[in-house]
């Protein structure tokens, strides 16, 4: 099991400390209306990124809005908690794939081509509160292609496959396990598994239906966010990320010897419900991004405190020993939300990495100014 540990200076890792930011990000409101989350895609094929969120795409490079669909708006959200863009039926054109929370169900809509038009919807599964998902390779195919959805309450945990012209249910467990999901190596078999609040299940051998192994080896009472597998301090053991998605904390579970142990590396905002893992500045080390969500849910602790977007950079420690997390304010204090999920994508050609958020505040882009854009053709 792990243990709780808020470190400030040590071996392990130190807690977040504000840097100067050396990342000057452009802030870009897109549109003002309420939102919960967006997706990067080329939706017209014209080889830039395009923003989808909610009923609308958004045509780079002038942000042209575009509507595509009609959602239900229900107790002040917009019933899209996650998009994830993929060709689905391998047609050439990217469809969209939305985790809905009041219709119970995950969709996919067809882009008719150039996502002109009303896009058709399709179903994945119904019967499930689905709060979110995204993209993994399951198959271990090389390509992200299978979905892994959260499913609210005492549903089951599954990921989906489009196989035969229809999505192929593969069940991993007769419960959620809580709320919050991920999905990565943890072995070290090469086989991905699945990452939840109260522990992870280890995938079978290849050609092997069902057969998850559930390891218990951490517990969570709060809710989380996403979970990644990540070698945080580059000791050659996988360890994990993940955060408080209605509550306060930003966190990683340290792999030692006699479990996991759990390091805090921020605790002074709530709601961080979207994250990513990437490497933003470029330094071969990934970094966290996350945020506050505007009103996630009504009394969340910290629900009404400024928002605030933030990356997180990993930091050597005192003579190569151990990181710590920088911390970094891109926003603070704005309508900017972190929203349920946080895009990255190059828009503009220029190497450095831009993303997305959206929210109850509306649709945001923040520019990365660390290089010339090329020019728009």
């Amino acid at each position: 099991m792990w243990k709780a540990a808020l470190l400030f200076l040590g071996a392990a890792a130190l807690c977040a400390a504000t840097r100067s930011d050396d990342i000057a990000f452009k802030k870009h409101h897109l549109d003002p209306g309420a939102a919960e989350s967006c997706a990067f895609a080329d939706i017209n094929g014209d080889g830039r990124p395009d923003i989808v969120s909610g009923d609308h795409w958004f045509e780079a490079p002038k942000w042209t809005r575009h509507k595509f669909r009609e959602l239900p708006f229900q107790n002040n959200y917009i019933d899209d908690f996650s998009d994830l863009p993929l060709d689905v039926d391998s047609d050439g054109h990217i469809d969209l794939v939305t985790a809905h929370w009041f219709s119970r169900k995950v969709s996919w809509w067809k882009n008719p081509g150039k996502g002109k038009g009303v896009w058709k919807e399709g179903g994945v599964d119904t019967g499930m509160n689905t709060e979110f998902a995204f993209l993994v390779d399951m198959d271990g195919d090389g390509k992200a292609r299978e979905i892994l959805p959260q499913y609210g309450g005492k549903a089951i945990t599954a990921w989906y496959e489009f196989k035969g012209g229809r999505w192929v249910r593969h069940q991993v467990a007769g419960q959620s396990h809580g709320h919050g999901i991920g999905a990565g190596d943890v072995n070290g078999d090469g086989r991905i598994d699945i990452l939840t609040p109260k522990g992870w299940l280890e995938a079978p051998a290849p050609g092997v239906e069902g057969n998850w192994v559930h390891h218990p080896d951490w517990e969570f009472k709060e809710h989380l966010g996403f979970l990644y597998v990540h070698d945080v301090n580059g000791d050659g053991k996988t360890d994990i990320v993940s955060s408080n998605a209605h509550d306060y904390g930003l966190f990683w579970l340290e792999r030692t010897p006699n479990g996991w142990k759990k390091q805090v590396f921020e605790d002074v905002w709530s709601q961080a419900h979207a994250t990513a893992l990437i490497d933003l500045n470029g330094d071969g080390r990934k970094d966290f991004i996350s945020g506050k969500r505007f009103l996630a849910h009504d009394h969340d602790p910290g629900a009404r405190d400024p928002l605030g977007l933030y990356w997180y950079e990993t930091v050597p420690g005192p003579q190569g020993k151990g990181i710590y997390w920088a911390r970094h304010i891109i926003d603070y204090g704005s309508m900017a939300g972190g929203g349920m999920q946080i895009p990255i994508a190059d828009i503009d050609g220029d190497g450095d990495l831009d993303f997305a958020v959206a929210g109850k505040g509306g649709l945001y882009l923040f520019e990365n100014l660390t290089r010339q854009p090329k020019a728009a053709k």
